[in-house]
């Protein structure tokens, strides 16, 4: 019988016995059949007989001077807690008395577990581990190493976001380089390694990674679609104790159920996705003749957008025309295939609507606005029903392919398609080129998160702008999978709520495959806690996935996470306006006319930002401090408190200074802008300010002609938006604050800059 085979045997059993979890002991022993440390353990079956005798053959039997015995009983979860744990000498009489005080306490356990004394430290960073591994719908199996032992999860906690523990899908590639990374990714495994300062290697990578593969092997082999009636649920191993050079497992538990058929999901055709974002030819259907109803404020989206009438259509029976668009009473009639074919009817028509669509085989790429298409309670029957006209719609044509439900539509600058259901006059389309922004797509499952950024970023013109709604169909990682391909894509913002069965793996996949290719991809993942799951499940219908998950794939596969809205809509702009402008290091230059702000600057400083500034630099901005009679109060040094009697002439001198220097990558340049010295208002009869004499001008120039960032902070009210939008008109990014723009920059750079 092999090993795997064994392992089944043992899984058969213990579900025969209506048990969904292992002992302690039969963990031992899978860990002894997968070749990992197990200590050396003898099992006491209960009801107790003859203690003496028990006690003196597990005596004989364990090694050392010590032993740890315990109980064995699925009623008690956290043995050490409860007293069902004890650390002895070995010696028969105190054994034997141990025992007959664990029975006694404990009359529900199965049996006494009596195991080798490992010598470790228990408080030693890096001797105590834990290594788990986990069945994710989103991912798959997953595997995490952490630091270990009683106090685990409280600092786990108290850990910043991405220190622990490391996170690997066992569906990833695996090579030693891969290995490699995920060791050094670990924070508990630096100090089992020695690698961090002051520390000693107390275990080899090749020890910890015979442990990881072994994990692999038995997760690839016991899970959902596997070879095996049985899946792993659950598997971690705490501690797991650093010993002699050699890993040992002092605690395990594995639950286990019924593995589950496979559910990769049906994913669209390339050609039809295609269809969804390259649309030649589009037809809405739901438009009213009588009333601006949502089809019809789509249709006139559509038409102001100038896409050409002629390669417009609208599905309705008993009409000729509406609004100058033609009208067809079937898709069987009309007379090409459609693209994109947007449906925006009540909820109990959709299913005819989308039967005639793929019975007609003209139509490829469906844009389903329609909500309650599975993912309300009570339209689960309506989103099977969808789910099976799509496949008899692909039997006739195999590009087939539905956006949606709930769909606040799709925005294609190329193509002039703007099907959202946003009257104009409530919202600036996302409709033109911003000539100082990286082309950009936006693809989120939450429309209303798109038209919020947009809303509040008006300059933001992304090439792309899709919200996929439930993703009954296509799915985020479908666009992104398709976007990545595009050449002159730089930016990709995505907005996730939930995962189908399988993609939280391939979205990682395809962030991968974008960052290979140069492009920028950031990441907000909605639906972090319990009732935030709740909240995005009610929208999406999909799985929420596990955020500490979620973050440390997506971080591994090139994504930069955001872990607020606002930090999204920071990191956004940055990468819009900085895309194409990839500095060679973190060396920044930071000026303030404000002293207060020069030291937020400083104090924010983090990652691959550096200060400091050259002797011949120095002497060359002191030059200008001169010219404009400020060397009296100030010095250069960075970062420069240039004062409030700085002009703008001053100031767009210092800054073309920095840009042309080799020293610095880029410049954060914050201004307070109520001093006289600069002009920060619009021209005005009642004041002498004009924002064509300000610095921004010449400054973003220098920026774009040394291809290095330009960063601007204005520090004041609502009076100085004009000095806002100017900026951003030039194509510098703006914050408000000098400190929140000196710490999204640097974890900007550290994004950009990771090799």
């Amino acid at each position: 019988m092999t090993e795997l085979s064994k392992i089944e045997t043992l899984f058969s059993r213990a579900g025969s016995a209506g048990r969904k979890s292992l002992s302690e002991a039969e963990v031992y022993s899978i860990l002894e059949l997968c070749g990992l440390g197990a200590p050396v353990h003898v099992v006491v079956p209960s009801p107790l007989k003859e203690p003496s005798a028990a006690a003196a053959d597990l005596c004989s039997r364990i090694p050392g001077e010590k032993l740890v015995l315990k109980v064995l009983s699925p009623a008690t979860l956290h043995k050490t807690e409860s007293g069902g744990v004890k650390v002895m000498v070995k010696e028969s009489g105190p054994v034997g008395e141990a025992l007959l005080a664990m029975a006694a306490k404990f009359p529900e356990a199965e049996g006494f577990l009596a195991c080798e004394f490992v010598e470790h430290s228990a408080f030693a960073l890096g001797e105590e581990l834990l290594l788990g591994a986990r069945s994710d719908d989103a991912y798959g199996p997953v595997i995490t190493l952490g630091p270990g032992g009683t106090a685990a999860e409280s600092l786990i906690k108290s850990l910043r976001p991405g220190l622990a523990p490391s996170v690997m899908p066992v569906d990833l590639a695996f090579n030693s380089q891969a290995w490699k990374d995920f060791l050094e990714g670990s924070w508990a495994w630096g100090y089992a390694s020695g690698g961090v300062r002051g520390g000693r290697r107390l275990a080899q990578d090749g020890e910890m990674v015979k442990w990881l593969e072994g994990f692999v092997h038995l997760l690839r082999n016991f899970r959902d679609g596997g070879p095996s009636e049985w899946a792993i649920e659950e598997f971690e191993i705490n501690p797991l104790a650093v010993s002699k050079g050699r890993l040992v497992a002092l605690d395990g538990v594995l639950r286990f159920r019924k593995a589950k058929p496979d559910a990769s999901r049906h994913k669209p055709s390339r050609k039809g996705v295609e269809s969804l974002i390259h649309s030649r030819s589009l037809a809405v259907v739901g438009v009213s003749e009588k009333k601006m109803n949502m089809a019809r404020i789509i249709l006139n989206n559509v038409i102001k957008a100038g896409f050409p009438k002629e390669k417009a259509y609208i599905v309705k029976e008993g009409a000729s025309e509406i609004d100058g668009v033609k009208c067809y009473p079937s898709p069987a009639d009309l007379p090409e295939k459609a693209d994109m074919y947007v449906v925006a009817v009540p909820a109990p028509e959709v299913p005819k609507v989308l039967a005639d669509a793929g019975a007609s085989g003209k139509v490829n790429g469906v844009v389903l606005i329609s909500g309650g298409m599975g993912e309300k309670s009570g339209s689960e029957d309506i989103g099977r029903t969808v789910v099976d006209i799509l496949n008899r719609g692909r039997e006739k044509n195999p590009d087939f392919a539905l956006s949606g439900g709930n769909s606040m539509g799709i925005v294609l600058n190329d193509a002039r398609v703007n099907t959202f259901f946003i009257p104009e006059h409530k919202l600036e389309h996302p409709l033109g080129v911003n000539p100082h922004g990286a082309r950009t797509a936006f693809v989120s499952q939450s429309g209303a998160f798109v038209i919020s950024v947009i809303s509040k970023m008006p300059w933001l013109k992304p090439a792309y702008s899709i919200t996929v709604g439930n993703q009954q169909d296509v799915t985020v990682p479908d666009y992104v999978e398709r976007l990545a391909d595009e050449d002159d894509l730089r930016v990709i913002m995505v907005y996730m709520e939930g995962f189908k069965p399988g993609d939280g793996l391939a979205l990682a996949k395809v962030i991968e495959k974008a960052r290979a290719k140069g492009k920028q991809v950031l990441l907000y993942k909605a639906g972090r806690t319990a009732v935030g799951q709740k909240a995005v499940m009610g929208h999406t219908a999909s799985i929420a996935g596990d955020y500490l998950v979620t973050r440390a794939v997506m971080e591994k596969a090139g994504a930069l996470v955001a872990e607020t809205f606002d930090e999204f809509s920071d990191l956004a702009a940055l990468a819009y306006y900085l895309a194409d402008r990839r500095p060679e290091n973190g060396n920044t230059f930071f000026m303030s006319n404000a002293g207060f702000e020069a030291a937020g600057m400083a104090d924010a400083v983090k990652g691959l930002l550096a200060a400091g500034m050259s002797p011949e630099l120095a002497a060359d901005m002191g030059r200008t401090l001169k010219e404009h009679k400020l060397d009296s109060i100030v010095d250069a040094k960075n970062p420069l408190d240039v004062t409030p009697m700085a002009t703008d002439a001053a100031i767009g001198a210092i800054v073309g200074a920095a840009l042309a220097s080799d020293e610095y990558s880029g410049a954060l340049v914050s201004m307070i802008p109520l001093t006289v010295a600069m002009s920060t208002l619009p021209k005005s009869p009642d004041w002498p300010d004009d924002l064509d004499n300000s610095f921004l001008k010449g400054a973003a120039a220098a920026a774009r002609a040394e291809k290095k960032p330009f960063i601007f902070c204005v520090g004041a009210g609502a009076r100085y938006e004009p000095y806002c939008a100017l900026a951003q008109s030039l194509g510098v990014p703006v914050f408000r604050s000098a400190d929140r723009a000196a710490a999204m920059y640097g974890r900007y750079l550290d994004y950009v800059l990771k090799p």
